[in-house]
């Protein structure tokens, strides 16, 4: 996989924006495959596509690309707010694949996607309609929340310059592919609970590790008055995924790769 970005590709743009939208779309197309399937290679969309960037050609998965020079932040600029969550509500939530590059050197750093499946509600973020002065006046966007995801979301393609092989990515993938079946209240638990444990960060842990996030997840599902009952029952999913393991007396451990 080749990380340099083809600054040719940007010859005739003005806009900073727009030359680093070229290049980036470019890359994309040229070197990424479908991390859903065994397609090695994705075709870009029209561009008056809403959403969507990129598709598979086989399995039809669909992607957006966002790309930025250096970090990406916990917050990340996205489109309209309604259209993205009605599509989370009918599990029709594209594929994120975020990018950073160097703009020195026009070079991919890190790659990594996010599965449509685990956007929920929660992480998206409505943002304030435009003014009236705005050109696209009452316009509402959106933000995605990165921080509210949980690890296992962000599936690495290239880390630091460093291209992973393409079985590791689908494997990586495919651990939470079930999600893509449950509806968005059933999969914004379990996400829920993923960061959750990531916070304890801790191979092994006990039931009451997840009780003390009580307080938190009773302000995020106001609506359950049971939610003891409720982490119970996502640490059976789990178990039964086989992403967690128990291990007797209230206590789980992570299942190693």
């Amino acid at each position: 996989m080749e990380l340099s970005l083809d600054i040719h590709l940007a010859d005739g743009y003005k806009s900073n924006a727009q030359r680093a939208r070229r290049l980036t779309e470019g890359w994309f197309l040229k070197n990424m495959f479908c991390p859903a399937c065994s397609a090695n290679c994705l075709f870009q969309t029209s561009g008056n596509t809403k959403v969507v960037d990129f598709f598979c050609p086989e399995c039809e998965a669909q992607y957006q690309l966002k790309s930025k020079a250096g970090t990406l932040g916990k917050k990340i600029h996205d489109a309209a707010y309604e259209p993205m969550i009605e599509r989370i509500q009918a599990n029709r939530s594209p594929h994120f694949a975020f990018l950073n590059y160097l703009q020195g050197t026009w070079r991919v750093q890190n790659l990594f996607i996010i599965p449509g499946y685990f956007f929920v509600p929660s992480v998206i973020e409505r943002c304030r309609p435009l003014s009236p002065n705005a050109r696209r006046s009452g316009w509402v966007g959106c933000n995605i929340l990165a921080y509210k995801l949980p690890r296992d979301a962000f599936v690495p393609v290239i880390e630091r310059e460093r291209v992973l092989p393409k079985e590791i990515v689908r494997q990586q993938w495919k651990k939470f592919s079930w999600f893509a079946s449950q509806a968005a209240q059933k999969r914004e638990w379990t996400t829920d609970i993923l960061r959750c444990l990531n916070q304890i960060e801790k191979a092994r842990f006990e039931l009451r590790d997840l009780y003390a996030f009580k307080h938190e997840l009773s302000k995020q599902h106001p609506q359950n008055r049971n939610i003891e009952a409720k982490i119970r029952q996502q640490l059976q999913i789990l178990r039964d995924k086989g992403i967690l393991r128990f291990t007797g007396r209230g206590a789980y451990e992570m299942v190693k790769e």
